[in-house]
């Protein structure tokens, strides 16, 4: 047979293709992860699109003096007068070496403090007091701006992801 394609080109093109697409669909599902954040730390099922979190031009004027570091929730344990039982748990939705972002069940009032602590931290490391800047709804829960009385170590820090 003198034919532009054989049965062994041909089979061997349809092969390429699927691998082909196949790299392609993992790459772009990767990528597609890759920029998701987390909508509702305490669903983490729920993703919502990158462009919801993204900054407006205003922000670049805020008072943050330290860089922000967005990442996976870290679960945390908080403690104040103020909760029922004393303790609540909540999540650090980003952080600083001023402060942490924190999602939380319930409101708290501006200019209160509070202790919060790693909820996987070892036993060895002290609880960190926060000031809460701000307090704002988002859907089912609050964010709450806080910053920290004093800065705590660098090995501190890092258990807030």
């Amino acid at each position: 047979m003198n034919t532009l394609f054989s049965p062994q080109l041909l089979v061997s093109l349809v092969v390429g293709l699927i691998v082909a697409g196949l790299v392609l669909g993992m790459l772009k599902l990767w990528n597609r992860r890759r920029y998701h954040y987390r909508q509702d730390p305490f669903q983490t099922a729920l993703l919502t699109r990158s462009s919801d979190w993204d900054i407006s031009k205003s922000s670049y004027s805020d008072r943050r003096g330290s860089t922000r570091r967005e990442g996976s929730p870290v679960k945390v344990i908080l403690s104040s007068p103020v909760f029922q039982d004393g303790v609540a748990s909540g999540y650090v939705i980003d952080r600083s070496t001023g402060g942490l972002r924190i999602a939380l069940r319930t409101g708290f009032a501006v200019g209160g403090t509070m202790m919060v602590r790693a909820i996987h931290a070892p036993d060895t490391i002290p609880w960190v007091t926060v000031i809460v800047r701000s307090c704002q709804v988002n859907g089912k829960y609050y964010e709450l701006g806080c910053a920290f009385d004093k800065t705590p170590p660098w090995n501190v820090l890092l258990l807030f992801g």
